[in-house]
């Protein structure tokens, strides 16, 4: 289970930072609103934030491909709590549509706070419930 949603999120990362690269940054305000959105999302992505989408990225291709399995399940943990967290610190430091709030770089918006905290919740639970390659890991009695 941690490999396979270390997979999937390893591509939804690197498709957010990737993706992120391309909106511009939300240092840049034309017409009253920041840049870094998605269509109509506001998303006022900045640079640091693609970097670390990037980097969340690599460590997730990490874990769904080359790690242990207890490696992998770590790795799902620490990267499960830095989302919740920044989705806790962006809920308590939300940004406006002008972006004129940041924090360490990072404007946090509604949809990104709930992207965190769902990536993080379910990164957190496939690094605990993964009892059956745990079970296939042990020598047999």
């Amino acid at each position: 289970m941690a490999r396979s949603y270390a997979q999937i999120a390893a591509i939804v990362f690197l498709i957010a930072g990737l993706g992120g690269l391309f909106t511009g940054d939300a240092g840049t305000v034309s017409a009253g609103r920041a840049g870094g959105n998605f269509d109509g999302v506001t998303l006022h992505l900045t640079y640091a934030r693609d970097a670390l989408d990037l980097v969340l990225a690599a460590a997730f291709g990490y874990a769904g491909t080359i790690a242990a399995p207890r490696v992998s399940r770590l790795v799902l943990l620490a990267a499960g709590v830095v989302l919740m967290v920044l989705a806790v610190a962006g809920f308590i430091a939300s940004d406006d549509s002008a972006g004129s709030r940041s924090f360490a770089g990072l404007h946090f918006t509604l949809a990104l706070n709930v992207f965190d905290m769902v990536a993080g919740a379910l990164a957190v639970l496939a690094g605990l419930g993964d009892g059956e390659e745990a079970r296939v890991s042990q020598p047999a009695r």
